[in-house]
């Protein structure tokens, strides 16, 4: 859902849900976050968080605030329907192709055949546009427009309901003025913590502390770049300070194919029906772990994203497909994430689990009541929520919670290293004539040592079997065990783990008596 003013916040409750063309069934209703938060100098329409409804043949949405029913519904509230296209394979290639309306289902009856609309295109008296509406108004009041169905809507209060506080946009402090802004050009002013600036001709950054994770091109995932021809920006001091975390606020039924769609369908959104140069994200991660590049301008540099207010010009924003309000998402999701987060920050020279002072490009709040003026220094983890920086539920309080397991990820050293258990190591390493006696351990001259951590074997570049404090086998960082062959006596054995970073983490010590 979009509205007029691209500075205004909805005061209420913005939801929609769908019917299953496989099923017939509507889907339970999904909530989406009432104010994208994110700034674009130029920005055409404010807007919510888009959601991926996957096949569907019938659309219902609902506006509500205070749990009552407005007089009238918002002004300029439109619904925007997108068909992501087919990717790089034949015509639509993620293009901005428009949802026609076939037809309006009667007022009051989801499960009502449907009605053809008039020849004007839009609704006849009586019939529901899938917002909770009565009958069509006859009083000439003012309409909602609907782009997307090419007709508009009369606004009427609902039958019966007396007249109470319309969930209305209220202004933000700040935000701009009601008229619609042109895209702005890529040789718009520089603006401290706002809008895309920089040049074009910026360099890469070094290549960092960490390495860089395998990214699909928007090539790859059938960006159109013909909607989005303007020139990228970049940072303006050179720079990413902090790694912001976001979710898109979607459904997460969809499937790790379908998920390049799901880019497309939030790039042609952000470019086509909020008027933005191109998708706000720097990058984006689907719930498989897939990276895919986000706003172009090339993933080795300081591209100035539109995804958190006031903090954009000095920051790069990552967001996971999917909502996480009450689970997290998956561990190959969060990993993916550590990885970029690592890697954007390493080539700056960054450490993922420190504190960076940012700068206010505007006066704003957070999600838990702080405020500041414009120009303010604000101190921030270097990987931090998007409610952070902004009075916004993103990335989701169950989200939010992992991000401290994140940071650890990506800063390394590997965490919770652990022995988990020794075995003789005869021939294949089949476990024969292993012994324990409380933490110590008797064996054969071949041991197989088996251990675990809690960091994601992505983040490791190696792990070593120590013998004494010597290395006595070293193996990939995704092995979790090792031979060696002791001398006859008494030994210490542990295992040492080298994060991507090149910090080091060391197991406790165990006691084999080799015999």
């Amino acid at each position: 859902m979009t509205w007029r003013d691209p500075g205004a916040r909805v005061d209420g409750r913005v939801e929609a849900r769908t019917r299953s063309v496989a099923s017939g069934a509507w889907s339970r209703w999904l909530t989406l976050d009432g104010d994208t938060g994110q700034s674009e100098r130029g920005a055409e329409r404010g807007g919510t968080e888009p959601a991926w409804v996957g096949p569907s043949d019938g659309v219902e949405v609902r506006v509500t605030s205070g749990g009552k029913t407005s007089e009238r519904l918002p002004a300029g509230l439109s619904l925007a329907m997108i068909d992501p296209g087919r990717g790089s394979a034949g015509p639509g290639r993620g293009s901005a192709l428009r949802m026609e309306t076939a037809a309006f289902a009667a007022s009051g009856s989801a499960g009502s055949a449907p009605q053809e609309s008039g020849t004007s295109g839009g609704p006849g008296p009586g019939l529901d546009l899938g917002l909770g509406l009565g009958p069509a108004d006859e009083t000439g009041a003012p309409v909602l427009e609907i782009p997307a169905l090419g007709a508009t809507a009369p606004q009427v209060p609902a039958p019966g309901t007396p007249a109470s506080k319309a969930p209305v946009p209220a202004r933000p402090e700040g935000g701009r003025p009601s008229e619609p802004a042109r895209v702005a050009s890529s040789a718009s002013p520089s603006v401290r913590g706002g809008a895309d600036t920089g040049s074009a001709g910026h360099r890469a950054a070094g290549s960092g502390s960490a390495p860089r994770p395998p990214i699909t091109a928007r090539s790859e995932w059938g960006a159109d770049e013909s909607i989005s021809p303007e020139k990228p920006g970049y940072l303006p001091g050179g720079k990413i300070k902090a790694v912001i975390v976001h979710h898109t606020a979607e459904s997460n039924d969809y499937t790790c194919a379908q998920a390049p769609a799901v880019v497309r369908g939030v790039y042609v959104y952000h470019v086509k029906k909020l008027g933005w140069k191109d998708i706000g994200y720097n990058f984006l991660v689907d719930k498989c772990g897939r990276v895919y590049e986000g706003r172009k301008g090339g993933v080795d540099r300081p591209v100035t994203g539109a995804h958190a207010y006031g903090f954009n010009t000095e920051t790069a924003g990552v967001s996971v497909l999917g909502t996480y309000a009450a689970v997290a998402p998956s561990r190959a999701a969060m990993t993916s994430v550590a990885r970029v987060a690592a890697w954007k920050l390493g080539q700056y020279g960054v450490d993922p689990a420190g504190t960076v002072t940012l700068t206010a490009g505007d006066r704003g709040g957070d999600h838990f009541g702080r405020s500041w003026a414009k120009g303010a220094r604000k101190s921030f983890r270097a990987i931090h929520g998007h409610r952070d920086g902004y009075n916004t539920q993103c990335p989701g309080d169950a989200f939010y919670r992992k991000l401290a397991a994140i940071r650890s990820w990506a800063a390394g050293p590997v965490s919770g290293l652990a022995v988990k258990s020794i075995r003789s190591g005869k021939g294949s390493g089949a476990g024969t004539g292993t012994g324990r006696a409380g933490s110590t351990y008797s064996a054969g001259g071949g041991i197989v040592v088996k251990w675990s951590a809690t960091t994601p074997a992505a983040l490791i570049t190696k792990n070593e079997l120590l013998v004494d404090g010597e290395v006595a086998a070293s193996v990939a960082g995704s092995a979790t065990s090792a031979k060696a062959t002791l001398s006859p006596g008494s030994h210490k054995v542990a295992v040492r783990a080298v994060h991507q970073s090149g910090r080091t983490a060391t197991s406790a010590a165990t006691t084999v008596v080799a015999e």
